[in-house]
């Protein structure tokens, strides 16, 4: 029984070991540098209500640098007055290589 629970322990520890690596070299991927322009605007009054953020972000292309850059724009806009949900929507209008 104890060799069975040794052998167990050994093999989830190379699982693990095998995974760290695995994840070591995800992390090397290549970021480049954007600017993304996020447009938030009250989707009741349409796009012409909004505000344009350029926000500069490393990315390893460009559809993670528009996902990550709209999450960070619904981050910081006010989305709440007196417990009051307010209307807010987010899109992308531009993306340039920096």
């Amino acid at each position: 029984m104890r060799g069975l629970i040794s052998g167990t322990v050994l093999a989830a520890l190379a699982v693990i070991g095998s995974t760290q690596l695995q994840a070591g070299e995800t992390m090397k991927t290549e970021l480049k540098p954007y600017n993304v322009t996020i447009l938030v605007f009250d989707p009741t009054k349409g796009m012409e209500s909004g505000q344009d953020y350029v926000l500069p972000v490393d990315s390893p292309d460009v559809e993670h640098a528009i996902a990550s850059t709209t999450a960070n724009a619904a981050s910081f806009t006010k989305k709440a007055d007196g417990g009051k949900a307010l209307p807010v929507a987010f899109t992308c209008i531009k993306v340039e290589a920096r």
